[in-house]
């Protein structure tokens, strides 16, 4: 039988052990905590990594998308530009001519009667630009003093037409008859009505070295 300070050193050995294992298994929770703390970590930056990944991606694609969008944008606009500047030119005579329509009766030239298109116009007016053009400048004018009249404006705006052209480097006044046209296909019909008229002259001029034709004599 041992004695009473043996059996008091057991028990306080016994003691001393369950502290240390108990201290052991806390450091060892504190340790699988830290771990598994660490593993979340880990798992949450490269979670983030492979998020940037595809944000920056994503970011790349959209850029790419953007250029490729701006790109056909631009084509389409530069498209749309030819397009423009092709149609322009015919755009302006139609515009001239139906202004030319609307104020006709105002004009008191000779060429009036006979004009039958934009281009008729302008070569009327070409053949002696001078007079034509002050004389529309003055008629615009006193239209536009007179309040009765409802028509200054678009001759105002017949005057700016008209004047683009005349001042377009571009636009020559052939001086010679350029073709002749014996069948007479060329006049309207209101023009050879009495089918007496058995010679034309096509007097023409010349815009971006296109050669066109208006009528300015006939005869039998």
């Amino acid at each position: 039988m041992g004695s009473f300070f043996s059996l008091g050193k057991s028990s306080n050995d016994t003691q001393e052990n369950s502290k240390d294992a108990l201290k052991k298994e806390e450091e060892l929770k504190k340790v699988q905590e830290v771990q598994e703390e660490n593993t979340k970590l880990n798992r949450e930056r490269t979670d983030l990594i492979t998020e940037k990944e595809n944000l920056t991606k994503d970011k790349e694609n959209l850029t790419t998308d953007l250029s490729t969008a701006e790109s056909q944008a631009e084509q389409t606009s530069q498209k749309l530009n030819e397009l423009e500047q092709k149609h322009a030119p015919y755009q302006k005579l139609e515009k001239l001519y139906k202004v030319f329509l609307e104020v006709k009766d105002r004009l008191n030239f000779g060429f009036v009667a006979t004009t039958h298109s934009a281009m008729d116009l302008i070569a009327s007016v070409l053949s002696d630009s001078k007079y034509y053009v002050e004389s529309l400048y003055n008629k615009a004018i006193q239209e536009l003093s007179d309040r009765r009249s409802d028509k200054g404006e678009k001759l105002a705006e017949l005057f700016d037409l008209l004047f683009e052209y005349v001042k377009d480097s571009k636009f020559e006044r052939l001086k010679e008859p350029s073709a002749y046209d014996y069948s007479c296909k060329t006049l309207y019909l209101e023009q050879n009505s009495s089918q007496k008229i058995q010679r034309v002259v096509l007097r023409g001029y010349k815009h971006n070295d296109k050669v066109y034709h208006t009528i300015v004599d006939m005869g039998s």
